[in-house]
């Protein structure tokens, strides 16, 4: 192990820069030729491999990265596992623990840190490019994303720094010191199909506390996955470090059941939906119950961020265009396809003939398609099942004579678009009040203003759900009311919309059915990938067992 005398001091980062693409900026125009680039390639010469063992392996069964907004048109292929091939990624991460966790925290820490400047520098407008295409997100919502994976990998490596430092108090007759030690076995990280910053995230996270990870990015982005692969390799990242394997929808549950199955598991890091981390996590006890696991509990560091059913409350003295800005925003920003996502609307009464005049002349104004087109504001649907998933609420709510829906259209060519759509009902327990719809569907229900507490307590009841939630009001009263009443309704709450929590600003994460609240870009989310031992080493050893009290004569 390579030993050098000092220990280096890793700098507080500054978040990331976001440039905002206006027309004859520099900024737009490196956008632009990015984009150029990227659609000229010739994709079927891409093929995506699997990584084992620093090693890419090709297989015959290829699945396609489809882009959502053009869905005739392919990025590129990519190799399906097989289980055989998911055992060898977990037996290759295992062969290199050693080496990784031998190498010196902060020559770790620095790989990650080269990795968010050179994101940051010379990769930046190709991702963002390559997050457009793949995950079909307009240039804001593509640039917000790139721009949190160089936060998380800087603030990680500080947050990693600083827990380092973390040691107990010594006396002058001893020393006492923490080792903070990563964990027995190897770590899962499975990543959506939203977010290329999250699917960066969930794998580098635990590597940087010195655990060794296998991969399975969703299906629909493992395009963008690879291109952010690219950047840590550059960066110095051993490949061995991170498996990666990938399969069809079909494929994911055997990945997933390998993973889980494996006696070495030491921990999972999951974004995605709610009934999958259901499984994983009773898939984990089970394993447990039956003694699977050799080096104890998994399930302790078993992380996971899943849905949202995120409200926006508004009181009758906050001002209407204000509040139709927030649901435009939070609820068809990135097609609603955000956790954090607007999904429901309390307003009174009074306020919503106000509110509903204002919307209408922001979503009128609200063009999708192309995700390269500057003139689009929202693009498509990631995948036809998830479109069809979203039509389905349309269609019903469309069909219900006691709810009145507003917009609501959608196509499948060229792409899988839907337009903005609003459900207006008088029941605050409508289905669609309930439950995630992952889509450009947000529920309104106007109610009275004579009963604020109660509009709380119906908001805080209605959802499993407990991630983002916002308080429109101009008073303070009001708002510190709402805050208490609504203290576990959400991890992320707001005074505006309910999405754009930036690292080192707003840590994110919620509990109840949204997860475990370990709040990712945190130092509480890193606590998780390492297990603490306690060294104490005395000066003046005692060469006799008893007590100052004890009378021996």
């Amino acid at each position: 192990m390579l030993n050098i005398e000092g220990i280096p001091e890793i700098p507080k980062p500054q978040n990331a820069p976001m440039p905002g693409f206006a027309r004859g900026t520099p900024e737009r125009k490196l956008l632009e030729e990015a984009i150029k680039e990227l659609r000229a390639q010739d994709s079927g010469r891409v093929k995506l491999p699997l990584m084992i063992g620093g090693k890419e392996i090709v297989t015959r069964d290829l699945g396609d990265c489809i882009v959502p907004h053009d869905n005739k048109r392919l990025l590129g292929r990519y190799a399906r596992a097989q289980a055989s091939h998911t055992e060898a990624a977990i037996q290759a991460a295992l062969d290199a623990r050693e080496k990784w966790h031998r190498i010196p925290w902060y020559m770790r820490l620095n790989i990650f840190r080269k990795a968010a400047y050179l994101l940051q520098t010379k990769y930046f407008y190709k991702l963002v490019a390559v997050t457009m295409e793949d995950l079909s997100k307009n240039p804001y919502e593509a640039m917000i994303d790139v721009c949190e994976l160089v936060d998380f990998w800087n603030y990680n490596a500080y947050y990693a720094y600083q827990i380092y430092k973390e040691q107990p108090d010594s006396q002058p007759s001893s020393l006492n010191f923490t080792d903070w030690r990563p964990l027995e076995g190897f770590v899962a990280a499975l990543s959506p199909n939203n977010f290329v910053a999250i699917a960066g995230n969930l794998g580098t996270a635990p590597a940087m506390m010195g655990n060794v990870v296998v991969c399975k990015p969703a299906s629909d982005a493992v395009f963008s996955f690879h291109a952010v692969l690219d950047v840590l390799y550059e960066a110095g990242l051993p490949p061995e470090v991170l498996s990666v394997v990938h399969g069809g929808r079909e494929a994911s549950q055997a990945i997933g059941e390998t993973l889980l199955g494996s006696s070495s598991l030491a921990g999972v890091h999951f974004t995605g939906g709610t009934s999958t981390f259901d499984w994983i996590v009773g898939r984990i006890g089970k394993n447990t119950e039956k003694g699977v696991y050799r080096y104890g509990y998994p399930h302790r560091s078993c992380v996971g961020e899943t849905g949202g059913k995120d409200f926006i409350i508004v009181h009758d003295d906050d001002d209407a265009r204000t509040v139709a800005a927030a649901i435009v925003v939070g609820g068809f920003g990135c097609q609603g396809r955000k956790c954090s996502a607007t999904s429901r609307i309390y307003v009174t009464e009074h306020m919503w003939p106000a509110v509903s005049k204002e919307l209408a002349g922001f979503i009128n104004s609200i063009k999708a398609g192309d995700a390269a087109d500057f003139r689009n504001y929202m693009a498509a649907i990631i995948s036809e099942a998830e479109y069809k998933k979203i039509v389905g609420y349309i269609e019903a709510a469309k069909a219900d004579k006691n709810v009145e829906v507003i917009g609501g259209s959608y196509t499948d060519k060229p792409g899988w678009f839907i337009r903005p759509t609003l459900i207006v009902t008088r029941d605050p327990d409508y289905r669609t009040m309930k439950e995630e719809i992952f889509g450009p569907v947000v529920t309104i229900c106007p109610m009275s203003a004579k009963d604020f507490r109660g509009v709380l307590a119906k908001c805080d009841e209605t959802s499993p759900y407990g991630l983002t939630g916002a308080i429109n009001t101009a008073s303070l009263f009001t708002l510190c009311e709402g805050l208490e009443k609504l203290r576990y309704a959400a991890g992320n709450i707001y005074d505006w919309k309910t999405t754009g929590a930036v690292v080192g600003q707003q840590p994110f994460g919620g509990a109840r059915k949204s997860g475990t609240d370990d709040k990712a870009g945190s130092k509480l989310n890193l606590y998780r990938w390492v297990n603490s031992r306690s060294i104490s080493l005395m000066h003046n050893r005692p060469q006799v067992p008893w007590p100052a009290f004890l009378d021996l004569q």
